[in-house]
């Protein structure tokens, strides 16, 4: 088996880590409302981003 660098790694992880928060959300019912502030998020933006988390109000905590 090859050896990976840890950045591989860790990108990897966190990737995952950000689609089992998206699928919590959908089952929630909250895929499409914004973190942060609670406003529906544009679906032309879900689309281009599925695993965004926050309108474009708050992109640094995205």
């Amino acid at each position: 088996m090859p050896e990976y660098a840890n950045e591989s790694v860790t990108a990897i992880e966190a990737r995952l880590n950000d689609v089992d928060r998206a699928l919590e959300r959908l089952r929630a019912g909250t895929y499409r409302t914004c973190q942060v502030c609670h406003t529906e998020i544009d679906e032309a933006a879900l689309v281009a981003t599925p695993l965004l988390a926050n309108c474009p109000s708050h992109p640094e905590l995205a």
